[in-house]
């Protein structure tokens, strides 16, 4: 039970990496466990062989200012992770990779502010990227004549772009958990940085970064607030709409790996439904932070 855990975690960790990663997701997940490894060991071929491809595949690619800031920040992302985790070991991981991220995101934001050129460097090329892909796409789809499909994939493009540093944020969290349940797995260990799926939770006060976020959206403040805005309510709605899930699986008692995995492609193929699952799923996890669901269900629990 415990492999299959192990498995499904490092899947899930890999996929939320993958899917979000708006930088290589090779490069995200390996400098960190490569820092994990040479920090905390274990000290053995294996992790001297993963040490060393991953430091290959980060050395892969054009040296331009994307490029530096796809290494960069992973390397900011697991140096952070191993200070947290050594100040604070008894932390749970989602703990500890939030505060990591928060550090992280702290360090590059005041090296942005002293050299704003750098970030004008980062933020144009990653729209030069996205837009290529974009067009490759396209190419790739037949669209070349569809001016309605061509303007709306351009669009979404747009949007990925400007949203960028909550993606980014979004799969540092998964390349963190990837790297640790590896870095686990290579030291015999249990697993027992992670709890359950239905027990996540994090830091309640962190919902006024998303009302904040959510008050920077609607005041009339500039395109940059709103830039700003827009990434804090994507970043942290997305992880009220894992605490929601996690607190739906609470009452229901958990499901197997396999339901979830059915459901999670029925989801997909029914967009309507999957669009349902995260409305109400957000809702449920915002609604956790006043409400203390899981708390309250398990104190009538014993109390009856």
């Amino acid at each position: 039970m415990s492999d299959r855990r192990t498995l499904a975690r490092a899947v899930g960790f890999g996929l939320v990496t993958l899917v979000f990663a708006p930088v290589a997701p090779l490069v995200l997940v390996g400098l960190p466990l490569a820092l994990l490894l040479v920090a905390t060991g274990p000290r053995d071929a294996w992790s001297a062989a993963v040490v060393a491809v991953a430091v290959g595949l980060a050395l892969l690619g054009e040296r331009t200012g994307l490029w530096w800031f796809a290494r960069g920040w992973p390397l900011l992302l697991g140096g952070t992770y191993v200070v947290v985790a050594a100040w604070r070991p008894w932390w749970s991981f989602s703990a500890t990779a939030l505060a990591s991220l928060g550090l992280a995101a702290l360090v590059a934001g005041l090296v942005f502010t002293l050299s704003p050129g750098a970030w004008l460097d980062v933020d144009t090329l990653m729209a030069r990227q996205v837009a290529s892909e974009t067009e490759a796409w396209i190419a790739r789809l037949g669209l070349t004549d569809d001016e309605s499909a061509r303007t709306l994939l351009r669009q979404a493009a747009g949007i990925q772009v400007a949203l960028f540093p909550a993606f980014l944020g979004v799969s540092s969290l998964g390349a963190l958990g990837l790297a640790v349940t590896v870095r686990e797995g290579l030291a015999g260990g249990t697993g027992r940085a992670f709890g359950r799926l239905r027990g996540f939770s994090f830091n309640d006060h962190l919902v006024w970064l998303w009302l904040l976020g959510l008050a920077l959206i609607i005041a009339p403040v500039g395109s940059i607030a709103d830039r700003v805005g827009g990434n804090a309510v994507l970043f942290m709605g997305l992880l009220y709409v894992l605490r929601g899930f996690a607190v739906m699986l609470s009452l229901v008692g958990g499901v197997s790996v396999l339901t979830a995995v059915i459901g999670g492609l029925v989801a997909l193929l029914i967009y309507p439904l999957l669009a349902l699952a995260t409305a109400v799923a957000l809702i449920v996890g915002l609604g956790d932070t006043w409400l203390n669901i899981r708390t309250r269900v398990r104190s009538r629990g014993a109390g009856r």
